[in-house]
């Protein structure tokens, strides 16, 4: 990546916080041109601050910052997109933030990521005009195929051969489906049905907005949540904290 200057501008969504001295908070951000990256806001948490509201998670804005010796420092920041909508609703705002968190583990500092951007934000667009939170399983499906781990889904991965209509084997360490044939050597799996394949299938052939229109039974949608769940702590190797508030949410009455 190209050397910055001393003084830069660029647009990004608000990955995460945290909190430093008496009022300073550090900022992760997802850039297209950036990448992901850590900045501090100094004196951001002061009633007085004028960059309070504009650097939220999950918040896009367009950013202005000077190099520092550490950490570079947000000099100004403008709203793009609040997403209001998402951060309004407890169940699309936890849904962001498990998408938010699988951009932070799939992605290094000042990596390219403008795929991974764009997809984020084509997510986070969607949850805020209402479509369903299912949105989230075709945003899982771009962003292993953005990191290199795209699930093969045609045919079986390792020999190539033909997929009965039956359930089959989605092995994470073989990349995708598995034959019968091929299941000894394919590593751990979980067995999926026909019905979740052919929804992988369909997510991978229609945009983000045209997948949410899909209505799935709560069975096939809870399968392919399970499936693609195990997928990403295989490549990630490690659980995830954002899903188990989800389910907490999902559990709330009403």
């Amino acid at each position: 990546m190209a050397e910055r200057p001393r003084v830069y501008k660029t647009e990004g969504v608000i990955l995460k916080r945290r909190n430093i001295g008496e009022a300073d908070t550090i900022f992760t951000v997802l850039s297209e041109r950036e990448g992901k990256f850590d900045a501090v806001a100094r004196g951001v948490r002061k009633a007085r601050s004028r960059m309070r509201g504009h650097l939220e998670p999950l918040t896009r804005s367009r950013l202005m910052l000077a190099q520092g010796r550490s950490l570079d420092v947000f000099t100004q920041a403008e709203t793009v997109d609040p997403y209001r909508n998402v951060r309004e609703d407890l169940e699309r705002t936890a849904v962001a933030l498990s998408c938010v968190e699988l951009v932070d583990r799939f992605t290094i500092e000042h990596a390219e990521a403008g795929a991974i951007y764009h997809l984020l934000v084509a997510l986070l667009e969607a949850l805020d005009e209402g479509l369903q939170a299912t949105v989230s399983r075709h945003f899982e499906l771009d962003l292993l195929a953005a990191a290199g781990y795209e699930l093969q889904l045609g045919a079986c991965t390792l020999c190539g051969g033909r997929l009965p209509a039956e359930e089959t084997l989605l092995a994470p360490a073989a990349g995708g489906l598995v034959c019968a044939n091929c299941r000894p050597v394919a590593g751990e799996g979980r067995l999926v049905s026909v019905a979740v394949i052919k929804v992988l299938r369909h997510a991978r052939s229609v945009e983000i907005r045209e997948f949410g229109a899909l209505r799935m039974p709560p069975e096939v949608e809870a399968e392919l949540r399970a499936a693609l769940g195990a997928v990403v702590r295989y490549h990630l190797d490690r659980e995830l904290n954002v899903p188990r508030y989800l389910r907490d949410v999902e559990a709330l009455p009403g």
